[in-house]
């Protein structure tokens, strides 16, 4: 686990990776309790990412909206109050999908793809962004191994 300093929205105006070359935004959201904090790394401009919204029942039974937001160059980190989450698993059971256990919350999804965790992050979580309109998406028309090809192609690292 690692300390951040707690802001709303943008955690720091930005770094330098001289290394690489390019510039590493981190962004700070948190579920509607506040117990749960998801940092988010970006070297792409995040608040222009277009979120996605699931139409799958398990998604538009949430008692809270959500709609994620990924990207392949995206760091996705949780910081959470000692056992603060609860997972919860899609129709198919590839993915599992974090929530606050206090405010049931949307914070992440996630599946262990070719020994890597992707996922992608609840855009509702960064209140201070505002991200353009969410457009539908229809995974349950996808094979599971269409799934996994585009969840690998689209998400991006998670460390929950």
């Amino acid at each position: 686990m690692f300390a951040l300093p707690r802001y709303k929205g943008l955690c720091e105006p930005g770094s330098y990776n001289s290394l690489l070359g390019i510039y590493i935004m981190k962004y700070l959201g948190q579920c509607s309790c506040g117990k749960n904090e998801v940092v988010v790394e970006a070297t792409v401009d995040f608040e222009k990412l277009v979120p996605r919204s699931c139409d799958c029942d398990s998604c538009q039974s949430l008692s809270l909206q959500a709609a994620m937001v990924s990207d392949p160059a995206l760091n996705i980190a949780i910081i959470k109050e000692d056992d603060g989450l609860q997972v919860r698993k899609n129709g198919s059971e590839q993915a599992s999908f974090l929530h606050c256990k206090s405010c049931d919350q949307l914070l992440v999804v996630g599946a262990n793809i070719e020994g890597r965790c992707r996922g992608a992050v609840n855009a509702f979580l960064f209140k201070s962004i505002n991200f353009s309109e969410a457009i539908p998406i229809r995974p349950r028309l996808l094979s599971q191994a269409e799934k996994i090809k585009r969840w690998n192609e689209i998400w991006g690292n998670l460390r929950a």
